[in-house]
Parts: C-alpha cells; sequence; structure tokens
C-alpha cells in the first residue's frame, strides 16, 4: 500500500510525504515507512532533503522520535501535517474496503 500527500507551503514550496507499507503473508498489520521529498517554487522535480541523512525507509534506525523531528525540521511540516498523514494512512489501511 503507498499513500502520498502534497502540501504547499506558504513560502511556494512543496513538501511530498510517502508512505508506504508492505504486508507480510498472513498478518494485516504493518509498521508504515515514511519518505519526505520537497520541491522549491519553480523546479519540476522533487528531491530529498540533503540535511537531513535519513534512511529511505523506516524510523527504526535513529529512534522514531528524532527520525521525525529531523524530518519535520528539514522539511517544513509541522507536528500536525505529519500526523495528519499518518492517520489517513492508518484510516485507509484499516477500512473495509481493503480487507
Amino acid at each position: 500500500m503507498v499513500y502520498e500527500k502534497i502540501f504547499t507551503m506558504t513560502t511556494g514550496k512543496q513538501v511530498k510525504m510517502v508512505v508506504r507499507a508492505y504486508y507480510p503473508l498472513g498478518q494485516t498489520t504493518s509498521e508504515p515507512f515514511v519518505e519526505i521529498w520537497v520541491k522549491q517554487g519553480k523546479q519540476d522535480l522533487f528531491f530529498s532533503p540533503l540535511a537531513l541523512g535519513l534512511p529511505r525507509y523506516g524510523f527504526e534506525t535513529d529512534g522514531r522520535k528524532n527520525m521525525k523531528d529531523r524530518a519535520m525540521q528539514a522539511s517544513g511540516i509541522s507536528d500536525q501535517q505529519f500526523e495528519q498523514v499518518i492517520t489517513e494512512f492508518k484510516q485507509i489501511t484499516t477500512s473495509s474496503v481493503l480487507l
């Protein structure tokens, strides 16, 4: 399952959050993995924030809270926006449509 959401900041910068989850065989739950991409003003493509130094998938290596804080700081999204995307993703993955 892949879920993407794009936020447009007041400065014109766009931040794309991509949330992925892969369900192991026989299980109905999984931990979401998050990618964050940024597009400045008139650029055509999204890029990974260089200062972030995040692993491409997951938050396991540095602790979820610390990685989340680093992701929000580098991209400019708020805690509320981050949690909104995670909540929407969880609502979709637990809906009866996917069962």
